[in-house]
């Protein structure tokens, strides 16, 4: 059993490396808001999902109280409706560059800005509230 958890805390680091590496190379083939919010997306989800990987097992082992597990679930909540309106952003800028309408790009891709800013802060909160807690990312 103590292999199978080494195992998983080391897959879990692994994918928390990569999307760091990912967001530190960069997005080469990014060549539209739309991609790069997908890709912004995907590599926050990555990261902040093999966060919560370790969190669920510092919850097994330290058991730290329900208001703490509540405060995780606020800041992760938070994080997935910052992800969802990243998503939606991207769609619409998808949408605009179709439509061809340059008033409507121009909307899009200030939400799209928008929802990346929150999604960084919003993941930044989630990582910084686990390391506060004790949680070895």
């Amino acid at each position: 059993m103590k292999r199978f958890a080494s195992l998983a805390v080391n897959c879990s680091a692994l994918a928390l490396y990569f999307a760091v590496c990912l967001v530190l190379v960069g997005c080469p083939g990014c060549s539209s808001p739309a991609q790069t919010a997908y890709v912004v997306g995907q590599t926050t989800t990555i990261t902040v999902e093999a966060a919560m990987g370790l969190w669920n097992e510092f919850v097994k082992q330290k058991h730290p109280g329900v208001e703490v597990e509540q405060k995780v679930k606020d800041a992760y909540n938070h994080y997935r409706t910052a992800d969802v309106a990243l998503l939606t952003a991207g769609k619409a800028m998808l949408e605009a560059q179709t439509a061809g309408d340059a008033a409507k790009q121009t909307a899009a891709q200030t939400a799209c800005h928008e929802a990346e800013a929150a999604l960084t802060a919003s993941s930044a909160q989630v990582i910084a509230l686990l390391r506060d807690l004790g949680v070895k990312l």
